[in-house]
Formats: C-alpha cells, structure tokens, sequence
C-alpha cells in the first residue's frame, strides 16, 4: 500500500500539465477558424475541467476548481492568439507574390520531381530578391525538362512564370491548392526553362541535403529498382518513384502507412541503436543523449512530414524520461506533440496525415494496452503445454514471448485501425478492411525491411569519409529484397480481397463526430460485457469451457490446434491467391477512364489485351482482378498517352508472349520507352501489319489495318486514324475493335457483320458511323470514356446514331467496366453499376 499512493499522487499531480499542453493544443487548432469556434472550444474546455468525476483531471492541490478551468480556458485563447501570429508569419510571402514573368531566378529544389499526368511538380525555394526565401510549387511539362541530376538543395536558374496559388472551380483544385497552403507553398512557377548554376545550399540544410543524398543512394544500393523505391519510401519518405499501381496496392491492402515514415519508423531506429549503444557501455545519459541526436537528424533526413514530427516529439519525451528514470506518459507526449506541431504550422490539422497519426496513436494508447493484455491471457491459456502429465504449469518463456508479441501485434492493428477508421471513410469514402488481414500477415517483414533499410542509409551516408561503407550497402540489398518482395506481394494479393473495403458514406466532421460517439458507446458496452464475463464463477461460462481445454490430453490439444491452423492456412491461401480465369469467353471493355484498354479471354487460359489505357488506370489491377496471370497478346494500337501508358507498368509486372506495336515511324520517346522496356524484360516485339492473321488460344485475330508504313515517311501528325483495327473471332462471335481510328480510315477496310463492337475515339463525332454501323451490325456496343471528359465524349451525334441503329450500347463512365460473356452462343452482358 505504501508504494502505490506515491504513484497515485505522482499520476495526479502531473495532470495539471496534461489539460495546458490540451489546451493550448487545441487552442492552436482553432487558429484557423472563426473567433466564435474559439470561444466554444474554450468554454468546451472549461467544462470539461468542472467535471472531475467524470474527467478525473482535477489535481487534489487545486485549492478552487474554477480558477483552473478559467485558466485552461485562457491558455485556448492564448493558443488561438499564437496561432494567428504564425499565421500571418506563414502567409507573409503570399501577400508578396503576384502574376509575373521570371527570367534568370534563382531557387533551390525542396524536393525530388514527382510524375503526374501533365509532367512533373517539385517543390522550390526563391534564393534571389525580392521572393527570397518563398516556397513555390514549380510545375514542369512534358516538353520541358529539369537539368539531368539535379538532387534536392541545388541551385536551379530558371525562367517562368510565377502566380498565386489558384483556389480554382473544380472542388478537386481548390482542394488541392489548401494542400499546398499546409505544406506552405505560397505559388505556383510554371517553368519554361532550367539550367543548373553548380551551386547549393550551405548551413546546416546544405549538410542535411548531401546526406539526405548519399543516404538515398545506401537505402536503394543493390536494389532494383521497384524495391528500390519501396525502400526509400519506408526508410525516408521519398514515394516519388513509387509507381501508381503499386501505390494504390498498398492504399487498398491498409498498408500504405507503411510508405509514410511516422512513429514506427522512430521506434524501430531506437530499437536499432539501442543494443549498439549498451554494447558501447554507455551509461543511461549517454544513451539517452545519443538516441535524442539520432532521432533529431533521422526527422529532418526522412521529411519531417505532420506524422513524424508526432513521433518525433513523442520519441524525444519518452527518451527524456528513459533518461530521467521517469515513468514517461504517453498521453502528455501525445498532447505534447500535437501543441508542438500545430505552433510550427497550424494548418497542419487539417492534414489527412496529422489527423491519421494523431488518432491511431490515441487508439493505440486508449485500446491497444488492455486488448493486448486480453489477448495475450487467452492465448496462454489455451497453448497446450504441460511440463508434466496432469499438471498445468503454463506455456515456457519463449512460448509466452510469441505469445504476447502477437497479442501485441493485432492489439495495435486493431486498434489503431478501429481509430482511424471514421477519418479514413471520411477523407478516402472506404475503409480498408483488409489491412486487419495485411497488418499482422505483413508483421515479421516490417521491422528486417526497415532495419535493414536504416542500416544501408546509415552506410550510404559513411560512405563519404569509408568508401567501403558504400559497397558493403551494396551487399546488403538481396538481403533487404526479401522482406521487400514479401510485403510488395502481400499488398498485391490483399488489395484484391473479396470484401475488402468497406464504403462508408461519412460525408461531413459531424458524420464522422457520431461515429467516434457510436464507436466508443460499442466499446464502453463491450468492455462492460468482458468485466461481467470475467467476474463469474469459475465453474460457469468462459472460464469453465478453459478449464475444461486444460484438462483434455495433450494429444487432443495439439490435434485440435493443428487442425485449427491448417483450417487458416487454407482459408488464407484461398483469399490471398489470384481469382480463377473464366470458363468461357469473355470480353471486358475496362473502365480506365479516359482511355482504352479491352480485355478478350478465351475461356481455357489465353488473353489478349488490346491498349493499357492511360498510366494512372493501374490496368494491372483490373488484369487481376480477371484471373489474368500472363496476356499471351498485348497490341498497343498507336501512339497515345490513353491507349499506350499503361504498358509501362505491365511490362515489369506481368509476363507478355508477344507485344504488337504500331509505332508507324513516331519518334515519341514514350513509344520508345516502352520498346526499350519490353527488350530489358525479354519480351518479343512485332509491328501490326494489315492481313495478318493470329492465334491466340481459341481466338482468331484478323488485322485490317493500318495500311502499310514505307521505312523512312514522317509519322503523321494525327495518329489516330492509324491505329490498329482488328477482328477478334472464336467460334460463332466476332468483336470488333479499330482503337481511335474512325469511319474516315476503317471505311476502306473490308468490314463484315459482328456481334459486338468497340466505338471508335471514345464516341467521338464521326458524320460516317451510321454507314460503319450499318456495315457491321453489332447487337451489342461499347464506349470506352472517361466521366466528366473536357472532350465532350460521347457526343450526342454519335449516341443518335448508335440508338437509331438499334443497338445495345454499354458506356464505362456510366457503366464501370462492361462484361461481356458467350455461353454456347449466348451473349450475356454484365456492368460493374
């Protein structure tokens, strides 16, 4: 008893601190928003200090009550008053900028050039007068280009044209110009040219950046280039070379967290360091002060995005108190970390990722502990070990480590997915039910992909002053490819669970508000239903049906417990494995937005895949969701970023039999990427020729054009009416496809009557479709289109003729992907809505 009220005292006293650094948090968050949202959080607070029997945050030494909860009340207000000030001083080079044409500015690259559909953006810093010091957002097309190997801290002359950021029409934009605000982007550069001036950034930030660099190039050495950039976005934030497709795996699958370094990336280098600096026999200080220094260069080296400056901040409490010999509270850490985050930029809590991190770790704190605990009770009760016959004695020590490390380990997923899970159908309409699954099957990869991964940034950055810290980077990448290729499969197979999201339609903060209230009444009643279960009789209900398990034989325990994991093993593979081809043929119009791609499988394992659609479409994805393990045809029809940009993506990750091109003397260097790519893999390549005639599996493909290409005749400038069209035929069905080219091109070709058709260009204008119609009579027809198109497409002209005709017409931005499936003759035709 005498040492127990020391602590008890000790908890209380310290809560004082808890509901200021609360306060001026909240304070801070409410910097944004309107004096009068102040003074309700402000009273809101009050309350809550009024309430002690409630709250239990009132310290025994607070001789009026009042008095404290007026205080709490004017730390808000002080903490609103604070946050104005930095934000005016955040806003201040915003007042400065207006439209302007910039030649020979100086600025400095903030961050590495990230693809996206129009070219490429990076982050800027002015270095000249009068900007000096303002961050811009400098976009680059597709025809401009950035000096070859430029890194992060370069000096950049450029010309351009600089303007503010525009909140513009679309809820999309303006969206994302408040993103830009959070990250404090004041402007937009768009750049006409670049030239590198040999010089950098000095100070302190000059060191970060070479070692930033150097440990980029340790973190990916040895790697391809997939792992690679996977690599880098565990260790160091740096997603920018990480493909679409297989970002929008690990979105789906519930580990895309894994991508962005936070708390767990802090951890595990403390859990790294540690060991080393007690082999160096160091004393606690030392340690101490050495994990602060670490912890302190590993946040500004991996970004120091909203999430890490959490765990950074917590990181640093809880070393500090390891220090002390203090027990540390993580609820004050976190309050701590979130006051300390929102005074250096007080948007920041309207950052999807601050939100994220701010609620899973307090899932985590509020659920995770006495869940662990739960789980790690049951689970040793119910291992069947007995040292000696009849006696129950529990599991061994190692037993019990796994034990509880697992119990640990779906603790803290379920929690912190239980967390989170209102914020993310709020911000991404879905939650992904799957990471339950990839999170714990994904456990044992984590910490050796990140471990390894921090020891080849740390080698990378030695390799400066120990050229052999470079090589031996080198080595360990088989090693780090491993756990790298794990988890890459495992988001894969598990963004493709049945199931998998579940679509929430939390459209607004008070929608998500009831659901944390619906959510926490569910736990307070399920917490309320174990305490009454686990105070019966030790004769009645749980505790009778474990007793009964510890006195079966042992034989029947083990036998019991195989059978349980075999039944898991099965249902595990059966859910994570690739879904089954279709037994029939079976056409597929992908909805790719704007773009094209068409899938034909003949029903006994053969695909052909006509176009890729445009590269942010992930087609792969739609490939796997169809059984499709290996296309036996791919025709890229012409050159065109919807039709061809796909294929980079499924070059690397899926194996092709044979790649029919059309490049039709194009010197696109997309097109020429793409052949470059399909040879690095090993894939045969043949230009599309008019009359030929090719076997797929069951199908027969007849291509009636292009017309044929003389070997030196410039590429024409439209190359639509070029692409390749063709005739796929199995049995008694005949599916017409002609890509872009339309009735002007396909009108010279001998055309006869199909069942079903692709319209040509998306549904563009065509005055010749109703005489192509009328030559083909199809029953069926589909448009692949994008919804929301700035082309107008479909026309109206074109879905008269198509209704006039009478056919069945079938459009993928209404539709989703159009299916269409003939069974012994039989058309049947399914939409995805």
């Amino acid at each position: 008893m005498t040492s127990a009220t020391p602590e008890r005292r000790s908890g209380i006293a310290a809560r004082p601190f808890h509901v200021a650094v609360g306060s001026l948090a909240a304070g801070l968050g409410t910097s944004t928003a309107s004096p009068a949202v102040t003074l309700v959080v402000a009273a809101a607070v009050g309350a809550a200090v009024l309430m002690p029997r409630w709250w239990g945050i009132v310290p025994s030494s607070a001789a009026n009550p009042h008095q404290f909860a007026a205080l709490a009340c004017a730390v808000v207000l002080l903490g609103a008053a604070v946050g104005e000030a930095r934000l005016r001083a955040l806003d201040a080079p915003v007042t400065q900028l207006r439209d302007a044409h910039v030649e020979g500015m100086r600025v400095y690259l903030l961050s590495p050039p990230r693809p996206n559909p129009f070219g490429a953006s990076a982050a800027v810093g002015v270095a000249s007068d009068p900007l000096r010091g303002t961050r811009l957002l400098m976009r680059v097309a597709r025809w401009t280009h950035l000096p070859s190997g430029v890194e992060i801290g370069a000096e950049l002359a450029v010309d351009g044209h600089v303007r503010p950021l525009q909140p513009a029409d679309g809820a999309g934009q303006s969206g994302f110009a408040e993103q830009l605000r959070r990250a404090g982007i004041a402007g937009e550069l768009l750049l006409e040219r670049a030239r590198a001036t040999g010089r950098r950034r000095g100070g302190v930030v000059g060191a970060l950046d070479r070692m930033r660099s150097r440990a980029e190039r340790g973190v990916g050495a040895g790697l391809p280039a997939r792992e690679a950039a996977l690599a880098r976005g565990m260790v160091l934030g740096q997603d920018e070379r990480i493909d679409e497709t297989t970002r929008q795996d690990w979105r789906d699958s519930g580990l895309s967290h894994l991508l962005a370094v936070s708390g767990q990336n802090v951890m595990l280098l403390v859990a790294l360091a540690l060991p080393f600096l007690t082999l160096g026999r160091l004393g606690p200080i030392a340690r101490g002060l050495a994990l602060l220094g670490l912890v302190a260069l590993y946040v500004p080296l991996a970004g120091a995005g909203p999430s890490l400056q959490r765990a950074g901040v917590m990181g640093a409490a809880g070393i500090a108190a390891m220090m002390m010999s203090r027990p540390a509270s993580r609820w004050y850490a976190l309050l701590l970390a979130a006051a300390m985050t929102l005074a250096l930029n007080p948007r920041a809590r309207a950052d999807p990722g601050w939100q994220l991190s701010f609620a899973a770790v307090a899932g985590i704190l509020a659920w995770g502990r006495p869940l662990a605990a739960a789980l790690a009770r049951a689970g040793e009760e119910l291992i069947p070990v007995a040292p000696r016959p009849g006696v129950w004695a529990g599991p061994s020590p190692l037993v019990r480590a796994l034990v509880r490390g697992l119990a640990d380990g779906v603790a803290v997923t379920a929690a912190a997915t239980l967390a989170t899970g209102p914020l993310v159908a709020f911000h991404f309409g879905a939650v992904p039910l799957a990471g339950l699954v990839a999170n714990l099957l994904a456990l044992p990869a984590v910490a050796p992909a990140m471990w390894l991964g921090m020891l080849k940034g740390a080698l990378g950055m030695a390799s400066a002053a120990l050229p052999p810290a470079g090589a031996a980077a080198e080595w360990l990448g088989p090693m780090t490819r491993i756990p790298l290729v794990y988890l890459e499969q495992l988001a894969e197979r598990c963004a493709y669970l049945p199931g998998g999201r579940l679509v929430l339609p939390l459209h607004s903060p008070a929608a998500v508000a009831l659901a944390y209230v619906l959510l926490a009444i569910a736990l307070f009643a399920l917490r309320r239903w174990a305490r009454r279960v686990g105070r019966r009789p030790a004769g009645a209900g749980l505790a009778e049906r474990t007793a009964a398990w510890r006195r079966a034989p042992r034989s029947f325990r083990v036998a019991v417990l195989v059978l349980v994991l075999i039944v898991l093993a099965l249902v595990t593979a059966t859910g994570l494995g690739s879904p089954a081809p279709p037994g029939d043929l079976t056409v597929r119009f992908l909805d790719v937005g704007q773009g094209d791609a068409t899938l034909v499988q003949d029903g006994d394992g053969a695909n052909a895949l006509f176009d890729a659609g445009p590269p942010e479409a992930a087609v792969y994805r739609e490939l796997r969701a169809a059984g499709v393990k290996r296309l036996d045809l791919a025709v890229s029809t012409h050159q065109s970023r919807d039709h061809q940009g796909g294929f980079h993506d499924l070059i690397r990750r899926m194996p092709i039999g044979l790649l029919l091109v059309n490049g039709y003397g194009t010197r696109d260097p997309d097109y020429h990427r793409m052949l470059a790519e399909a040879h690095a893999e090993g894939i045969r390549r043949s230009p599309a020729h008019a009359g030929e005639l090719l076997h797929v599996g069951r199908m027969t493909i007849q291509i009636l054009g292009p017309p044929p290409h003389e070997v030196g005749d410039p590429a024409p400038e439209d190359p639509n009416p070029i692409g390749v069209a063709a005739i796929v035929s199995q049995g008694g069905f005949d599916l017409w496809l002609s890509a872009d080219a339309e009735s002007d091109a396909i009108l010279d070709y001998p055309l006869r009557p199909v069942e079903a058709m692709k319209v040509s260009h998306h549904g563009s204008a065509d005055p010749g479709l109703p005489e192509v119609l009328d030559r083909l009579q199809p029953d069926v027809a589909a448009i692949e289109v994008g919804a929301h198109n700035s082309y107008g497409h479909p026309t109206p002209s074109t879905l008269s003729a198509l209704r006039h005709a009478g056919i069945a017409t079938y459009r993928t931005d209404r539709d989703g992907t159009v299916t269409l499936t003939v069974t012994h003759g039989t058309m049947r035709v399914a939409t995805e809505r």
